[in-house]
């Protein structure tokens, strides 16, 4: 059930998971470093639902305090944080002088034993000179990098992170209907996009995106500002939102004015034949190299010339849009059970044509299974002239 209380119980069971790996690494204490952008919060937020609209935040943990701190560069932030937060209220504010040494005066007064202090997204998020600063201060104390080991946790969704996935599924294809409805020849794109981000926006989502491509390339971008529908337009409209709690999914959807041609028929089939295949090859224990390989093949074998990829075909996603790695830069990753996939065939053509088809699964022992109700038939929808 997704309310705030069941969220802080969910939210304590992730902060005892975390502490168990930190008692395996001989951490004393955790520091998550956290910036207010898509894919820079989503370490603070797992385990305190804080949300930012600017700047840095860093969230720190100890060993055995089953209550999180956070400590915020600004103070309008940290009452917006302490109004959504799962952790003591109390705990969450903007610290007088240097954000930098309040965070590690905290970290210290955990660090009774081993004296190493983990480190998470250091290497992704931290600037050099923050990184120095920090260790200035911990002089004594050991930062050890620990952002792949936090996120091998985060990767695996509970039910209540699985249920806040769906919900946002079901209002990403709903979105869709929305987009139907606006769209007529001569509209402009852009107002086409607000009304959908009007809409998923009023479920409470705060960032996220939507783009498209009418070139026939699987390239989908926020389009000119001016630019308006036209009759024989084919477009490749994608979302990427996150939900009200804060997981982001992405999605897209095929329009046209008039019915497609038999040869973009054909390769929107081959596009939507590649996530069946790929899908069942998805399975715990498989490896990204595998999803890639099954659409490639369901692409060949229609005598579609593959000449390479233009995206990942899957990254592991959750409260960051990837909590993980990607099947380009980890080819040989190995799946597990209850990991989401954002999942979208990479797989472009020869002279840059291609289908962006973007949905999210579900890994089991069987096979992927798709968390929103985008199937097939709702990969193309035909638009009133």
């Amino acid at each position: 059930m997704l309310t705030h209380d069941a969220l802080k119980r969910d939210t304590a069971r992730r902060v005892k998971r975390l502490q168990a790996m930190m008692k395996a690494m001989d951490l004393d204490a955790l520091i998550i470093s956290g910036q207010a952008m898509p894919g820079g919060m989503g370490g603070i937020r797992y385990i305190t639902h804080a949300h930012l609209w600017g700047g840095v935040a860093y969230a720190i943990l100890g060993a055995d305090d089953p209550q999180p701190w956070l400590h915020v560069w600004s103070s309008y932030q940290a009452v917006w944080s302490r109004n959504e937060t799962t952790t003591l209220p109390e705990r969450v504010f903007t610290p007088p002088g240097d954000i930098v040494t309040a965070t590690v005066d905290v970290a210290k007064g955990y660090a009774s034993g081993s004296k190493r202090i983990g480190m998470v997204n250091m290497s992704k998020l931290m600037s050099l000179g923050t990184y120095q600063a920090f260790a200035a201060a911990l002089d004594g104390y050991e930062m050890v990098e620990v952002t792949d080991a936090f996120n091998e946790i985060r990767q695996i969704k509970s039910p209540f992170e699985l249920e806040a996935i769906q919900q946002n599924g079901a209002i990403l294809d709903s979105a869709m209907d929305v987009f139907k409805d606006v769209a007529a020849v001569g509209a402009r794109y852009w107002d086409v996009c607000a009304a959908v981000e009007g809409y998923i926006k009023s479920f409470g989502a705060f960032w996220g995106r939507t783009k498209l491509a009418i070139d026939g390339t699987p390239y989908t971008v926020p389009t000119p500002k001016d630019l308006r529908m036209g009759s024989d337009d084919i477009i490749n409209f994608e979302i990427v939102y996150e939900s009200p709690y804060g997981y982001w999914l992405e999605m897209t959807t095929v329009f046209s004015f008039e019915p497609l041609p038999d040869d973009v028929q054909a390769l929107l089939d081959g596009y939507l034949a590649a996530v069946e295949s790929s899908s069942a090859a998805a399975k715990a224990g498989a490896t990204f190299r595998d999803i890639s390989d099954a659409n490639d093949k369901a692409l060949s074998e229609r005598g579609f010339p593959v000449a390479g990829k233009h995206t990942p075909d899957c990254h592991s996603t959750g409260l960051d849009g990837s909590d993980g790695p990607n099947s380009m830069g980890a080819p040989d990753f190995v799946l597990k059970p209850n990991m989401v996939l954002s999942y979208h065939p990479g797989t472009v053509l020869e002279n840059d044509r291609g289908f962006l088809i973007s949905d999210n699964f579900l890994v089991t022992p069987e096979g992927a299974v798709r968390l929103s109700p985008h199937h097939a038939d709702r990969y193309y929808m035909q638009l009133e002239a």
